[in-house]
């Protein structure tokens, strides 16, 4: 029985209908991209801004937001750490350590550089990623365009600024746009027809190596299937990879630099013992399998939900010229590799380890979605077809349950914040405990002081009695006390002032 019998003719009639529009409409499109941009590209950094001040709060929702700010910040102030604060168990956070001479953080020295560029450039901290995702889009279209065709970078463009995965991680401080930026335009450049000029593999390895020295696994994984296809036949391939090198160099030595200076060896990398701990640890089949379940269903809820399963339809199914490289398999191959790390990511807006591998993906889905150029459209095709406008329609919806949710999330833990800002200065607030309830936090993740003790109004973890509060507060110039508790079953916190006894020197 053909597909236009019976009960099927008008729905798949429909479809073929509704393709042979989209094609009209992307061909128009691609006539005049720079109107396009022009159009769409502030109105999505309009979006991302508003993310960020109003749903997000421009609250760095996770402690490692917050260490990259801390970073970025000590990098902008011209240097590598900050003075010790002399009260380590009292101040400790979460990815910044505390040293007898001194205070850092711990995470790789990338993407803290580029929010230091930032505010050298005068851009005030919660701008630099909605501008970074800006651009993301622009090289998606762009690297679709050229691997596959305009139709194909357009809607690959599409599928990633419709999806709130992009769209919260855009708009908060994690790593992952400018990592992605990074290797989408390093694969872009890499797809070029002619790589014979030294800029071509000098540029790659300049874009690779930055993005290594933001997310260390992630560059080096996105750095195989590019390097592979700048490696296509037609291209010296020694001299092309002795350029690459030479392009990574830069950020080799600025690496080892940045380790000896705070490590004291150039071989030790910043990031916490903790971290290496995750690779390989005890029972990793199970947890790797329960975390790889976790992220396939956040795949299904932040993007587009036919994206991952025509992903992984179209791995087997798409044809030969649908195909580049090994571009289709950076997905796979970041899932494989992280299967031996038992970390799901903590504090994220989808997936979140996956989000420059799913650049990738989106690029290959969206050019097997739109490869055919007449209709009627094959069964197969035209299913995912009516599955992917389905998926993309549901996404506001998306977008809506995830900021309400998130919004819940941050109000709960700046709560603290909040109130800090109303007590007598200068105060010393301890919490204890974990804070909010619909996605509780560790007091580690929020003793957030900036880059010193200057502060009218700073935070420290409970020490549990009394006396020590106030021994503290003494030591910290005499400032007032007060306790912060989360109340789980009213969803609340309170901020209770400690009576401390004035010392006689203080009397005097």
């Amino acid at each position: 029985m053909s597909d236009e019998s019976s009960s099927g003719p008008v729905i798949m009639t429909g479809l073929d209908r509704r393709y042979q529009r989209l094609l009209a409409i992307l061909t128009a499109a691609t006539r005049h991209p720079w109107r396009l941009a022009a159009v769409t590209l502030p109105a999505v950094f309009a979006v991302l801004a508003a993310i960020n001040q109003f749903v997000l709060l421009d609250f760095p929702n996770s402690g490692d937001e917050y260490a990259y700010l801390y970073q970025a910040r000590t990098l902008a102030a011209g240097r590598l750490s900050n003075p010790p604060t002399g009260h380590p168990d009292l101040f400790a956070f979460n990815y910044i350590v505390h040293e007898p001479a001194r205070v850092f953080g711990s995470f790789p020295l990338g993407w803290p550089l580029m929010l230091a560029i930032g505010l050298w450039m005068g851009l005030p901290a919660w701008a630099v990623n909605p501008l970074l995702g800006v651009l993301t889009l622009v090289a998606v279209a762009a690297l679709g365009w050229r691997l596959h065709s305009p139709r194909a970078g357009l809607v690959a463009a599409l599928i990633v600024g419709v999806s709130p995965f992009f769209l919260f991680n855009a708009a908060s401080y994690f790593s992952h746009t400018f990592c992605g930026l990074l290797l989408v335009t390093a694969a872009w450049v890499a797809a070029r027809a002619d790589r014979r000029p030294a800029w071509v593999p000098v540029t790659i390895g300049l874009l690779i190596g930055w993005a290594v020295l933001a997310r260390y696994l992630t560059g080096v994984i996105g750095a195989v299937p590019i390097i592979w296809w700048l490696l296509r036949p037609g291209t010296p391939r020694l001299r092309t990879l002795l350029l690459v090198a030479v392009g990574g160099l830069p950020w080799v030595a600025a690496l080892m630099a940045y380790n000896d200076a705070l490590t004291g060896s150039p071989w030790a990398l910043t990031t916490r013992p903790l971290t290496m701990s995750l690779w390989f640890a005890e029972g990793m089949w199970l947890r790797g399998a329960d975390i790889l379940a976790t992220h396939v269903l956040r795949h299904l809820s932040w993007t587009p939900p036919l994206l991952i399963v025509a992903y992984m339809l179209y791995l087997r199914r798409a044809a030969p010229v649908a195909r580049r490289g090994l571009f289709p398999w950076v997905l796979v191959m970041t899932a494989a590799v992280l299967y031996f790390y038992v970390e799901r990511g903590g504090n994220q807006y989808g997936p979140r380890f996956h989000y420059e591998a799913w650049l990738f993906a989106a690029v290959f889905g969206a050019a097997n979605l739109v490869r055919h150029d007449t209709v009627p459209l094959p069964r197969f095709d035209r299913r995912m077809f009516g599955l992917f406008v389905a998926s993309v329609l549901v996404m506001p919806v998306a977008l809506m349950v995830h900021a309400v949710r998130e919004h819940r999330v941050i109000t709960e833990r700046s709560d603290v914040f909040a109130k800090g800002a109303a007590v007598a200065m200068p105060a010393l607030i301890f919490l204890r405990g974990r804070v909010g309830t619909a996605r509780s936090m560790a007091v580690l993740d929020l003793t957030r002081n900036g880059l010193d003790l200057a502060a009218p109004v700073l935070y420290a973890v409970d020490p549990g009695a009394r006396d020590a509060r106030c021994d503290a507060a003494r030591r910290l110039g005499g400032r007032s006390v007060y306790l912060y508790d989360w109340d789980v079953a009213a969803r609340q916190g309170s901020l209770q002032p400690v009576a401390c006894a004035r010392s006689a020197e203080t009397r005097r």
